[in-house]
């Protein structure tokens, strides 16, 4: 795996200056779209029209198919396997994160809870599609291009909305607030307990919310949490394995590597090496 080790960011601002951009794609063969890994500052709505594509995203690998839509949330992890070449057609649509709706902010942070390709029902991609052909040739006109950009990310928001506002929604509310809160205070926090007091809930609650939701435990979420960010470090940075665990809160080093060879498989010197 060749990848920069300093973690590349794209910005709205370098592709786009109204916060909108889309992109037909057409790659058979070998692909000039990134293989690195690297985060944008915007939201990326991918739909394919013809064929298959790879994608990673925080070291899960999807496929993506025919009529697929995919939806990348700003400084997402992700890159396109340089072991494998794209046989695909499709568009890519960019937008700040400005552009969502309070709503359209519940639904799309639930589902980055775990981003998947879904295939919507009925004539959805295909209007998509022709709302993406639109924005290209008309994205010279500010207020047409942002209304077009709208109904596309609409459409595919809508589709993946099947919260009904039952329990389920609930749980994946608090799953939300819970990976924010881990994310922020991951080096001092590792316990259920210390989240569920954050969250005014029980214990209980938590762990049978983060279950429903993910089908782990409390706290097997929050270290898996933890060591995908030991992953990216390692991954991504120079530092040692054991400034990663200092890093992480964890001043008993044998104890970090003991933890993520049990989540996977390996020690994080050996980890690294298969990175290579």
């Amino acid at each position: 795996m060749s990848q920069p080790r300093d973690l590349p960011v794209s910005r709205m601002q370098k592709i786009s200056g109204n916060g909108v951009f889309v992109k037909h794609f057409s790659q058979y063969g070998e692909s000039r779209m990134k293989h690195y890994a690297h985060r944008d500052d915007y939201y990326i709505v991918t739909i394919l029209t013809e064929g298959s594509a790879p994608v990673e995203i925080d070291f899960e690998r999807w496929e993506l198919r025919s009529g697929d839509i995919l939806i990348i949330s700003p400084w997402q992890v992700h890159n396109k396997p340089s072991d494998v070449t794209w046989h695909a057609d499709g568009w890519m649509l960019a937008f700040a994160p400005e552009m969502l709706s309070d709503w359209e902010t519940r639904i799309i942070e639930e589902y980055s809870i775990s981003p998947h390709p879904f295939h919507p029902d009925g004539d959805v991609t295909e209007d998509m599609v022709a709302l993406c052909g639109m924005l290209e040739r008309y994205r010279a006109d500010r207020n047409l291009s942002f209304a077009l950009a709208s109904a596309v990310k609409s459409l595919a928001l809508a589709a993946m909305d099947t919260s009904g506002g039952g329990s389920s929604g609930r749980y994946r509310a608090i799953v939300v607030r819970l990976r924010k809160l881990i994310d922020a205070h991951m080096t001092h926090e590792k316990s259920p307990a210390a989240y569920a007091s954050m969250l005014s809930i029980s214990e209980v609650y938590l762990n049978e919310a983060v279950k429903a939701v993910t089908g782990l435990s409390a706290g097997a979420y929050i270290r898996s949490r933890i060591m995908t960010q030991a992953r990216r470090q390692l991954a991504y940075t120079s530092l040692s394995s054991k400034e990663i665990a200092y890093a992480l809160g964890y001043e008993d080093y044998a104890y970090f590597s003991k933890l993520f060879k049990k989540q996977m498989g390996k020690s994080p010197s050996e980890y690294r090496k298969n990175l290579k």
